[in-house]
């Protein structure tokens, strides 16, 4: 069953909910009984208010036992985790629930609840990156993973993950073959390449304010082959190498070379997406230098290789001869993503 609330992302809902129809269709059996529950069984309107979704049921009316209980996410995962009658449902059912977990950030309304305390858990790469700030967080929470299970606790990343989760579920309750013809059907695979780092941006904050470390990651994006070693952008700070490092880390959170390297990974998936130079070209713009450093940066940060990516993300009507600036077209609002306030 999967737990709706106000403002949730109908594709948490509907996309696990149809992996478990599927299975009953393909079989021709009744496998699982896939329903919807809210707090009070009342319509719910979805995130972007284009349709209300009707639940099956209230959390009142739901069976003793229940084999898996879900938690949509959504933007409204944030009023759902500060609302104690659904708070005290979900602590109620837990025990009742063979399986439990969440979709996307679903996860965060599981937090509240404390049903997931000391467990490890997927959730959206952008509400890792807020969790990451929350203090005291009693939970380990894993910003790259497709889905993680933790005793019976299930949970997956962004929106579409869900769907990877339930495939999981069917394959561990049905075996990989009704698994893999589910997959099939749906025209998806049954295993991603990779986690979810590859969809996220890795170079998550602009320019920072501080003057100097400014100077810094300006050269950095200018120049990201050229001499980047720690004298010669304690050079350009005007500092010395061992308050630079310091200062750097202290402003940005991330080590000198970690943003080197973030800043070529950033380069380098742009030109991926929208070109179709050859990989020795954009290994040498990206600042790699060779096709093998960034094949390695590649497997290492993101899971995938180069050409793998390409093929998750490129584009096949860009000319070859284009290159794209960074800064091209609209951009993310991660700020108000991060903190729950940007418009769906």
């Amino acid at each position: 069953m999967m737990l709706v609330y106000p403002q949730v992302a109908s594709v948490d809902v509907s996309g696990p909910l149809e992996v478990f129809g599927l299975a009953n269709f393909l079989t021709g059996q009744r496998l699982y009984q896939p329903i919807t529950a809210s707090v009070d069984g009342v319509p719910v309107p979805v995130a972007g208010g284009f349709l209300k979704l009707e639940p099956t049921c209230s959390c009142a009316d739901l069976p003793d036992r229940i084999d898996t209980l879900l938690v949509a996410g959504g933007p409204g995962c944030f009023a759902a985790s500060e609302d104690a009658a659904l708070l005290a449902w979900l602590q109620r059912l837990e025990p009742r629930c063979a399986r439990m977990g969440s979709v996307c950030t679903g996860s965060t309304v599981l937090l509240s609840s404390g049903v997931v305390e000391g467990r490890k858990i997927a959730t959206h790469w952008l509400e890792a990156m807020r969790l990451q700030s929350e203090p005291g967080l009693a939970t380990e929470v894993d910003r790259d993973a497709i889905f993680v299970q933790s005793g019976k606790f299930w949970t997956s990343a962004g929106m579409m993950a869900g769907v990877d989760l339930a495939l999981a579920l069917i394959e561990r309750d049905q075996g990989r073959a009704l698994a893999l013809d589910i997959a099939r059907f749906m025209v998806l695979v049954l295993r991603r390449d990779g986690g979810q780092s590859q969809f996220s941006s890795q170079l998550l904050a602009e320019a920072t304010e501080d003057p100097q470390i400014r100077k810094v990651q300006s050269r950095i994006w200018e120049d990201p082959g050229g001499d980047l070693s720690l004298e010669s952008l304690a050079t350009v700070a005007g500092m010395s190498k061992r308050s630079l490092g310091r200062r750097f880390a202290a402003v940005t959170g991330t080590t000198l070379s970690q943003y080197i390297e973030d800043v070529r990974l950033n380069i380098a998936r742009r030109l991926l997406e929208v070109s179709t130079q050859r990989m020795e070209m954009i290994a040498f713009k990206a600042g790699f230098g060779t096709t093998t450093s960034m094949r390695r940066a590649f497997a290492r940060r993101l899971g995938v290789s180069p050409n793998q990516y390409r093929k998750n993300f490129g584009s096949a009507e860009q000319g070859p001869g284009r290159t794209p600036r960074i800064e091209d077209g609209l951009r993310m609002d991660l700020e108000n993503l991060v903190n729950g306030k940007s418009a769906w």
